[in-house]
């Protein structure tokens, strides 16, 4: 990045690049998953000694794949905090707070900041307020309605894919139990894949859930919003600052509890819920 002062712009464009780091981490942890129960599933059917070598390398794959996950978490933590920092800087225009935006600089390899240099969206903000608390309220505003569609989509998608990697995992264990050797020493690998397998159900039913939260939390807040929009600049910062500011705090919670949503998902909702926005601030009195 330049010696210049960053934009606003810039700091989203960053931030975004950490949220996709994030998203493909995830998204390498899901397969990863996948992997665990395949490899679970075919120690189930090997009745001799054999068996406890996919179970060993299912082993191996789930540890990778929480590995992942904590990165990604990582990454999530980083683009999230970016986010809050560049929407504010668009509300309220430069800052003399340099220290913290420093440190969280300092967290970027060079490389994240180059690339996302080169891929500022200019059009990234629709507000055409002027700089204040009208145009937080607007920021929020929007980015709840993105939010909650998002996260219910993706909450959506993979409730599905879980109600099908539950039904698989049922139907291999009633097809192996009668297949699969009683002998004793065979215990330890079939309580392992046991363990891994439901370790890999649960880490994608809390995902779920977090989703599923945060639209909730998501909808109520925008509801909340909607009341703020009405008024005035100046009505916000006499009379209603402290309710708009509350409703920032809980958006900011809201949105680090929960992991990031697929780019693909993103990217096949987004011309709709862009036209969702239009047509909702059209009504706009």
């Amino acid at each position: 990045m330049s010696n210049s002062p960053m934009s606003s712009l810039e700091i989203i464009s960053v931030a975004n690049e950490e949220l996709a780091a994030a998203a493909s981490g995830y998204r390498l942890s899901r397969r990863l998953q996948i992997l665990t129960f395949i490899l679970s599933v075919t120690s189930i059917f090997i009745s001799n000694t054999y068996t406890y070598i996919p179970a060993l390398v299912a082993l191996i794959v789930q540890l990778t794949a929480w590995a992942v996950r904590l990165r990604a978490g990582r990454n999530h933590a980083i683009g999230d905090e970016g986010r809050r920092r560049g929407l504010l800087l668009n509300a309220f225009g430069p800052t003399s707070e340099r220290i913290d935006l420093t440190n969280w600089l300092n967290r970027i390899s060079p490389d994240t900041q180059d690339r996302a240099r080169k891929s500022v969206d200019p059009d990234y903000f629709a507000s055409s307020a002027q700089t204040g608390v009208r145009r937080l309220c607007e920021h929020l505003q929007e980015n709840a309605l993105w939010g909650k569609c998002l996260y219910s989509a993706a909450a959506t998608y993979y409730m599905r894919f879980l109600f099908a990697f539950a039904g698989s995992a049922v139907l291999s264990a009633l097809v192996a139990i009668p297949l699969a050797s009683g002998d004793g020493k065979l215990i330890l690998a079939r309580v392992l894949v046991a363990v891994l397998a439901f370790g890999a159900a649960i880490t994608q039913i809390n995902e779920i859930m977090s989703w599923r939260a945060a639209e909730g939390q998501i909808e109520a807040i925008d509801r909340r919003l909607d009341v703020l929009v009405s008024y005035s600049d100046d009505r916000l910062k006499s009379d209603r600052i402290e309710a708009l500011f509350a409703v920032y705090g809980d958006y900011s919670i809201a949105t680090a509890a929960a992991p990031p949503v697929p780019r693909w998902i993103y990217l096949r909702e987004r011309d709709r819920l862009n036209d969702l926005w239009r047509q909702r601030t059209s009504q706009t009195p």
